[in-house]
């Protein structure tokens, strides 16, 4: 049974990029996706730059509008409509493009505990998620198991920063403490939750060693199976 800290649980709230599946194959993809569409429709483009380049000034992108850091689908579309303007083609060219990526993004693999630790959480507790990213549940086929998903580009702010975290039960009727945040990332999520005031939980699937510059290590699973556990509910 659950103890300490854990006793007074209603919510668990979710990270989904390396939480729910592996993010790099998957965004690798997506921009090959893209990729190939450029050099279908709008060759011009994919003559002049390689995946590599596109990805440079993505980047770059992001350095010149700082204060769009938290909304990656701003800085994707961004990035498209200066190469449309460079190679001259039509800005209709950026919603093209970022429409391959993004089909791609959501074309995720999830990892095996995911539906059936969802499944079962479901019965127990309310669940949430907020992510830096962009991915749609909706697409993806997983909304339905949450009561509410945000990510950092609807709130206009990235993890650590505890708004996300606080905008994601805001009118809930829960308390952060009565919620536990569950993701991989030690410095985005375990620090950002306890600021927020929630319980962290470290989701660490590739057995890493905890950074010790973060402090105290949180509590910690491997998967939802192991979440379930930790939480008090009986195999």
């Amino acid at each position: 049974m659950m103890g300490g800290q854990l006793s007074g649980i209603r919510g668990i709230c979710f990270d989904l990029d390396n939480t729910f599946w592996d993010v790099m194959p998957v965004i690798e993809r997506a921009e090959q996706a893209m990729y190939d569409f450029l050099a279908l429709r709008y060759p011009r483009v994919t003559a002049a730059m390689t995946v590599e380049m596109l990805r440079k000034a993505r980047q770059e992108t992001a350095q010149a509008y700082p204060q769009m850091a938290h909304d990656f689908t701003f800085l994707r579309r961004q990035t498209l409509a200066d190469h449309a303007r460079e190679f001259g083609y039509a800005e209709a060219m950026a919603d093209e493009a970022f429409e391959a990526f993004i089909q791609a993004r959501n074309e995720v693999v999830l990892y095996d505990d995911v539906l059936p630790g969802l499944e079962r959480l479901k019965q127990h507790f309310r669940l949430f998620t907020a992510s830096n990213g962009n991915a749609d549940l909706d697409r993806i086929g997983l909304a339905h198991y949450f009561e509410r998903s945000l990510c950092a580009r609807q709130v206009g702010a990235l993890k650590p920063d505890p708004l996300l975290f606080h905008k994601v039960i805001e009118g809930t009727g829960l308390e952060p403490q009565q919620v536990v945040y569950v993701g991989d990332d030690p410095a985005l999520d375990v620090v950002g939750a306890r600021a927020a005031g929630m319980l962290p939980v470290w989701i660490n699937r590739e057995r890493a060693t905890w950074p010790a510059e973060f402090g105290e290590r949180a509590h910690t699973v491997r998967n939802l199976d192991e979440l379930s556990t930790l939480l008090g509910l009986r195999s």
